[in-house]
């Protein structure tokens, strides 16, 4: 790759990045993933990604611990080798949009009991039954979408 290439790599890597830092990830850990992603490998030592990026280790050691977590990128190790490394695994925004319903269930389920405590008849009340009835439907929608998206990706690699 010539080093006009890399140059416009780095730049889009950063653009992409900063995408995920306005929808609320943590800087270095969409830096982190971004980099996983766009890679061709889709895989990263810790200390390929401090070279790459130009960060700590404990810069990268805290992105990675994130991405984990969140379940965007896992840490595997090729065997016979003691070098960990990180990677995206296969459907991980399916995976990362559908571990979310555990949270909106206990949003919904939260709402709709605040409704009762602080009475239906109350705008208060009215709003949490509102935010309930929301969550309920973003669930149902979600779980819809997935399987869409999981027979769109069947039919696409049949």
């Amino acid at each position: 790759m010539s080093r006009s290439d890399e140059t416009a790599v780095a730049a889009y890597r950063e653009r992409f990045a900063q995408i995920m830092v306005d929808s609320g990830m943590p800087r270095m850990a969409a830096r982190v993933y971004i980099a996983v992603l766009i890679s061709d490998a889709g895989r990263y030592s810790a200390a390929e990604l401090a070279a790459l990026l130009g960060a700590g280790a404990s810069a990268i050691s805290g992105a990675v611990k994130y991405l984990i977590q969140v379940g965007l990128i896992e840490r595997g190790r090729e065997p016979g080798t003691r070098r960990d490394h990180y990677r995206i695994h296969d459907g991980t925004w399916a995976e990362f949009v559908s571990q979310t319903d555990p949270l909106l269930s206990r949003v919904e389920t939260v709402a709709a009991e605040g409704e009762h405590v602080l009475g239906a008849d109350t705008a208060a009340g009215r709003r949490l039954a509102d935010t309930s009835r929301f969550f309920d439907f973003m669930r149902e929608e979600i779980k819809r979408s997935m399987d869409k998206w999981h027979r769109r990706q069947q039919n696409r690699t049949t």
